[in-house]
């Protein structure tokens, strides 16, 4: 394992409402900027039944800084999109496929900010979109 100086995870289970994710839903988490870390970060979905990578048809298990063709809005920010179907051609660079039932996306820092570990950086809340 690695020590907390050198990692740091983050579990985002809920949407903002604190409702369970579930991929008959479409969500975003938006950061306003990157996470705060050194070496890199990604966001990895999980299964909720048994906490095991997601099989799905572009073969992305997760998705972060060192994602090929990732793409930052006008603003430095970034847009992930958490659902089961393509969020459509011109968002699947920041799709993260889910599973048609319940997941669990953890994300990842390597080599944390201190504002993971003073508190001063939370991770944003997931958000369900109509």
């Amino acid at each position: 394992g690695n020590h907390a100086y050198e990692a740091a995870y983050a579990f985002l289970w809920t949407d903002e409402q604190g409702e369970k994710l579930n991929g008959a839903q479409r969500y975003v988490l938006h950061f306003e900027e990157q996470p705060p870390a050194e070496a890199f970060w990604s966001l990895t979905m999980y299964d909720s039944q048994n906490y095991y990578l997601v099989a799905n048809p572009i073969n992305r298990y997760s998705i972060g800084d060192r994602t090929p063709g990732i793409q930052y809005n006008e603003d430095g920010s970034l847009d992930l999109y958490l659902q089961h179907e393509s969020p459509g051609p011109e968002r699947e660079s920041n799709w993260l496929p889910a599973p048609a039932g319940d997941f669990r996306p953890t994300l990842r820092m390597y080599q944390p900010g201190e504002g993971v570990f003073d508190g001063s950086w939370l991770p944003p809340s997931i958000k369900r979109l109509d």
